[in-house]
Formats: structure tokens, sequence, C-alpha cells
């Protein structure tokens, strides 16, 4: 079973600063040890050194008698915070201590304790030194008789004893000098450390993980939300949904998560619009030509001695809807392809990339194009049919070479010739013009024609769009001709704008990346 997403946030980052934390106290708790010991090791030597310059020796020197060990004034002993010492010959006999002397036996007794304290502090080091001194006799100078101190431990009434022994020459006699010092002050001190560092860095996990618990459950709770809301929806088939947002002083990026899917729900919901009304349209446009079809073949099978003529026209009736239909299926694959080109570009791409793709494609002189259009329509019916029809007129035609497919550029001139003829009246006029811009090619057809409302531009390049919404077929057209005509241009890499005024005309301009 895992975990939920917010917990296991929470156990990762708390797991890393569980870490850091680990780390960090390891850190201090060395560096204070290291510390309070070198403290430690410092105070013995100085102390030391304070005997060996005579500031305590030569107070009493000359009240000392050989055999009588001597009481240094006015220094604490082992028990307390101080540093206990003594002081032997070289015969390792006690001249001198920090502590109380008892007659009888001549052992020094700590005030602290009844335990007699170990003499010498450490034998062993003692002779580790006298051994040294011996085999470096000539390394002791009179203006530096102190040798290398040793440094050492002991164990004394349970408690770890710190031991430095060094030597002492003055006026020419040898004396081994050892200060002691217990361990238990430091030991308590780093315990207390050690105590504190845990229970601080435990009540800083413990916050952490509740904090950071809070936290993530309450800003995951907005994902939460989003998902349940795409869920529904996705349930429901209602694309007007949307995912509540914080308030505009509260953005965060799970604010802009769900801004940026009511942005994808709304374009979904035009989409789905889209094709809802792409449906209903295909099958208005449809129905009309079967059912016509239908009609006059049952009319040729319910009267089979119908007269000539009759069977004549129901028949030709019947190829001109099938025709029409045919167009209009041709003029459906055609988008269809166009949408499964677009889907395969992805979003716009770089400029790039773009070329590359472009360079691939194979060249069209598309003024040739425009001229070959031209013909085509000047001879459909010669002078007859400019009587007939709007006139096409051409005017200046500037050569250039585009990259693309001659059909589909082809198809897409012709769909907008075939508009402007379409709402132009007999005694207007249609014109063609091809330039060359910023390595742009544009081609501009200017009707004078009855124009488009404002509220109409946005949606003439939609599919079966009309702008008298009644979708009659008055001209004969199957409104698909602009739709056609953008999905190829896009497709190019180009684009279409119109302008146009209600009675006055219009203009579209195609623009296509030119050589």
């Amino acid at each position: 079973m895992s975990l939920p997403l917010p917990l296991r946030l929470t156990l990762f980052y708390t797991l890393l600063l569980g870490l850091c934390l680990a780390g960090f106290g390891y850190l201090v708790y060395h560096q204070a040890s290291q510390q309070a010991y070198n403290d430690l090791d410092n105070l013995l030597k100085s102390r030391a050194a304070s005997i060996r310059l005579g500031k305590d020796l030569l107070i009493g020197s000359n009240t000392i008698t050989p055999g009588q060990p001597f009481k240094l004034p006015g220094v604490d002993e082992l028990g307390s915070e101080g540093v206990a010492v003594e002081i032997f010959d070289a015969q390792l006999n006690l001249l001198a201590t920090t502590s109380d002397v008892s007659a009888s036996n001549n052992v020094p007794i700590t005030s602290m304790n009844t335990n007699p304290s170990p003499v010498p502090w450490d034998a062993r080091a003692i002779h580790q030194l006298l051994a040294r001194l011996t085999a470096n006799s000539s390394a002791i100078l009179p203006t530096d008789n102190i040798f290398n101190g040793i440094y050492s431990t002991v164990i004394y009434e349970g408690q770890i004893v710190r031991v430095y022994t060094t030597a002492n020459n003055p006026l020419g006699t040898m004396q081994i000098i050892q200060t002691a010092h217990s361990e238990l002050s430091i030991q308590q001190t780093l315990e207390q450390l050690r105590q504190t560092l845990f229970l601080g860095g435990l009540l800083g996990l413990l916050l952490a993980l509740s904090g950071g618990l809070c936290l993530t459950w309450s800003t995951l709770a907005a994902l939460r939300r989003v998902t349940r809301t795409a869920h529904e929806i996705s349930l429901s088939q209602n694309f007007k949904r949307r995912v509540s947002l914080k308030r505009r002083w509260e953005r965060d990026e799970i604010t802009t998560l769900a801004e940026t899917f009511n942005t994808m729900l709304a374009n979904l919901d035009a989409s789905y619009q889209q094709q809802k009304r792409f449906v209903a349209d295909a099958s208005h446009e449809l129905r009309a030509p079967i059912t016509s079809i239908r009609c006059n073949l049952d009319l040729l099978a319910r009267v089979p001695d119908l007269p000539g003529e009759e069977q004549e026209a129901a028949l030709a009736d019947a190829r001109t809807e099938a025709d029409r239909m045919g167009r209009l299926v041709n003029h459906l694959l055609t988008l269809a392809r166009a949408d499964e080109i677009a889907t395969i570009q992805g979003e716009p791409q770089t400029n790039r990339s773009s070329s590359s793709e472009s360079a691939r494609e194979p060249l069209v002189d598309l003024d040739s194009l425009v001229l070959e259009v031209f013909r085509q329509y000047r001879g459909v019916g010669g002078e007859q049919e400019q009587h007939r029809g709007p006139r096409l007129t051409l005017q200046h035609i500037t050569p250039v070479q585009v990259h693309g497919a001659a059909d589909q550029l082809k198809q897409a001139v012709v769909a907008l010739i075939d508009n402007a003829l379409k709402y132009t009246p007999a005694e207007g006029s249609v014109t063609l013009a091809l330039s060359v811009e910023d390595q742009e090619a544009i081609l501009k057809v200017c009707d004078t024609g009855i124009g488009i409302a404002p509220e109409d531009l946005p949606h003439i390049f939609e599919r079966f769009y009309r702008a008298d919404l009644a979708h009659s077929r008055d001209q004969g057209g199957s409104g698909l001709g602009l739709a056609i005509a953008a999905s190829i241009i896009q497709t190019h890499h180009g684009q279409i704008d119109v302008e146009s005024k209600p009675g006055q005309g219009s203009i579209f301009s195609l623009r296509l990346p030119s050589l």
C-alpha cells in the first residue's frame, strides 16, 4: 500500500533535515569536545609552567626539609575546578604537593576525599620522561631547561584524570612536575551538550514533520480539487465546468495550474461545440442531396411508364445532387487530411524547424499558378461569361517562388476566387494582385461584393459557416471553401487576412514565406 503523496514528501524532506541536523550536531559536538580537552591540556601545561618559573616553589624554598613534602599554598585541589600538583626529585621523592600532608606516612590526602591520591599520579609517564632526558641530555640548555611534557590519563576514584608530566631544573637540581585534573566536568558538559543537541534536533524534526505535513496537505488540496474536477468532467462530458481559483493575492503555482486547466477546458469546450456544429452541418448538407436522390429514385421506381423527358429530368437532378455530394465529401476529406497534418506538426515550431521543413518541399512558381487559375476562369465562357457575372481582372503580378504543394495552393486560390465571385453582383469586379514584401508573397483577392458584417469576420473561416446563419444553398456552395483555404495556408506556414465593409466589398490577403 503506497503512502499518500503529502506524507511521502514530508517524510523525504524530514529525512533530509534529520541528516543535516545529525551532521551539524556531530560537528558541533566534535568541535566542543576537542576545544574542551585542548583547554584542559593548556591549563595543565600553564600550571606546570608557573611551577617551573618558581612562582610557587621559590616562595617556600627556604623552608623545604629533605624528606618532608611541602604544601603548595593557594592552589585548588583535584576535587575542585583547580589543578592538583606533585613535584618529585630525580629519585621520585615527593618534594611538594597541593594536598594536605599526613605526618605519619608522608602520603598526600585530598581535602575532598579520605582516600590517598596516587604518588605519583602516573609513574609510567615519569619513567618515560627520565628515559628521554637521559637519551637527550645534551638537548637541555640553561636558557630553556624545560623538556617537552607528556600527556596521559589515569583512573582515580572512578574518574578519568588527565595528567601532564614535565621536567624542571631550578638551581641545577632536577625536578619532575606532574599536574592533574579530572575530566568529570568536561564529560558532564559534553553529556549535557549531547542531550541538548538530541532534544533540539528531535524537537526540530517533530516541528518539521507536523509543519511540512500541514503545508503539503493544504497545498496539494488544490491538486486534489483539480483532479476531482477533471474526473467529474470526464464522467459528465460537461466542458463548461471550471476549477475554482484562489484569491488574487494568494496566487502560486497551483493557481497557475488551475488557470491553465481552465483555459484548456475552455479550448476543449470550444472544440467540442465546433465539432458538434460541424457534425450537425455536415449531416444537414448531406441530407439534402441524399433526400433528393432518394425521391427521384422512388419516383422512377413507382412510375415505370414516366415520360422520357421527366425520366431524364429526374436522372439529371439525381446526378447533380450526387455530384454535389461528391464535392462535399471531397472537401471533408481535404479538411480531414489538413487536420491530420496539423496534428503531426503539433504546436507552432521555431523558425529554424519551419524553414528546414519548408526546404524539403518542392518549389512552386506562385505567379504562374495565379496566371493559370486566371486563364481558367477567363476561358470558361469568353466574353459571354463576362456579361453573365462579375468581371475578373488582373493587376500587377510579381514573379515569386514558394515552397509547397502546387495542387493544394491552387485549390486555396480557387477557393478565394470562387468566394469572391459568388458574393459579387454581375456588375461588380474581382481583382487579383501578387506582390512580395519582407520575404513574403502576398496574393490579394479584392471584390466589390456585398461585404461581410463585423460580427461575422471572426467566423468566416469556420467550417460550414455562412454569414446569413441560415445555411441556405442559394449560392450552391458547401460552406467549406474558406475553411479549406485557411487549412492549406496554415499547413504551408502562412496566413490569410481579411478586410471588409458591408456593401463595399472585401479584400482577402494570402501570405506565404517566399525565397
